[in-house]
C-alpha cells in the first residue's frame, strides 16, 4: 500500500495550481502562549480566495510525538517557534515524512508561510 505525500510549503504552490488543495493546515508550538496569540493571528490574516489557512491545534512546550500524530492525521505542518521536537517527535516527522518548520521570529514564519 502506498503512503500518500503529506503537505509541505515546498509543494503547496503546485498543489494550489493542480487543484488538489484549497487549505493549509497548521499546528503551532511555542515557547510562550503570547507567541501562539500572535503568530496565529499573524498566519490566520494571510488566509485569502485561493486557500484557508486553519490553525487546527496551538500549545506550549516543545514538539512532541502526538503533536505529530496530529499533524500527519490531518495532513498539517509544524510551526515551532522558540521551541525545538523532541527526539522522538523528530524521528516519527522523518518516517511520517511531516514538515516541520523552526523560527525565532514571529515574521519569518508569516512570510515563509506567505510566500510558499
Amino acid at each position: 500500500m502506498r503512503k500518500t505525500k503529506h503537505m509541505t510549503l515546498d509543494d503547496l504552490s503546485r498543489r494550489l495550481a493542480l487543484g488538489e488543495v484549497s487549505e493549509l493546515n497548521i499546528i503551532i508550538k511555542a515557547d510562550v502562549d503570547g507567541s501562539i496569540e500572535a503568530l496565529s493571528g499573524s498566519l490566520q490574516k494571510i488566509s485569502n480566495d485561493e486557500v484557508a489557512v486553519n490553525i487546527i491545534h496551538t500549545g506550549a512546550g516543545a514538539i512532541s510525538e502526538s503533536d505529530v500524530l496530529l499533524a500527519s492525521a490531518s495532513d498539517a505542518i509544524i510551526i515551532g517557534f522558540q521551541v525545538r521536537p523532541t527526539q522522538q517527535a523528530r524521528k516519527l516527522a522523518e518516517t511520517e515524512e511531516i514538515d516541520i518548520r523552526l523560527f525565532s521570529v514571529i515574521y519569518d514564519a508569516v512570510d515563509e508561510v506567505r510566500d510558499a
